[in-house]
């Protein structure tokens, strides 16, 4: 008798008396990006669906990733959406988790995730030294705009930019570059 018994338990699904751990342990979820790649510098669609059985106001959605703080910010099981700036290079990516908020164990399940390349990105060449063709040439092959400050000092030569090369900016950024120009008269170097 005894062994009929602890094959019942066994049979009974752990989730058997708390709903909400029901909807968590029977959660399907999709998430999704648009545009797919992403593009550096700008807004992207974070979409997300998510069902469950015996769904309660104690399962919420938890989504991380770029623009979403997880530890402040949950969700309803259901679907929903947000834009998110994309500022970071490389590949980003997002998480969806249903957890049961009511459920002695804290009962969590990673659902669904999707990830997305980041394009657009391009990193300020240096022109330092170059003159104001060489420094065009090199700003607009990277996809930037060539400003310029007067200077009295290194004429026909970059003596300083900004921001430095290196840094990461959206294309089509401008690149203020420092050129040694003599002013137009009547005003004269010192």
């Amino acid at each position: 008798m005894a062994a009929l018994v602890a094959t019942a338990f066994a049979a009974t699904p752990a989730y058997a008396d708390d709903p909400g751990l029901n909807c968590a342990a029977t959660a399907t979820a999709t998430i999704s990006v648009t545009p797919n790649p992403v593009l550096y510098g700008h807004n992207a669609l974070v979409q997300w669906s998510a069902d469950c059985v015996s769904n309660t106001a104690e399962d919420v959605l938890v989504i991380s990733g770029p623009g979403f703080n997880p530890s402040t910010t949950v969700f309803p099981v259901g679907g929903g959406s947000q834009p998110v700036f994309i500022a970071q290079t490389g590949t980003v990516g997002w998480n969806i988790t249903v957890v049961d908020t009511s459920s002695d164990t804290g009962f969590s399940r990673d659902l669904a995730s999707v990830s997305a390349s980041v394009v657009g990105v391009t990193t300020v060449p240096d022109v330092l030294h170059d003159t104001p063709a060489q420094a065009g040439q090199a700003l607009s092959g990277a996809g930037y705009v060539l400003g310029s400050v007067v200077d009295c000092d290194n004429l026909n030569r970059v003596s300083s930019q900004s921001p430095r090369a290196g840094t990461v900016l959206p294309a089509g950024s401008s690149v203020s570059a420092k050129i040694g120009k003599k002013p137009a008269p009547p005003a004269q170097c010192e």
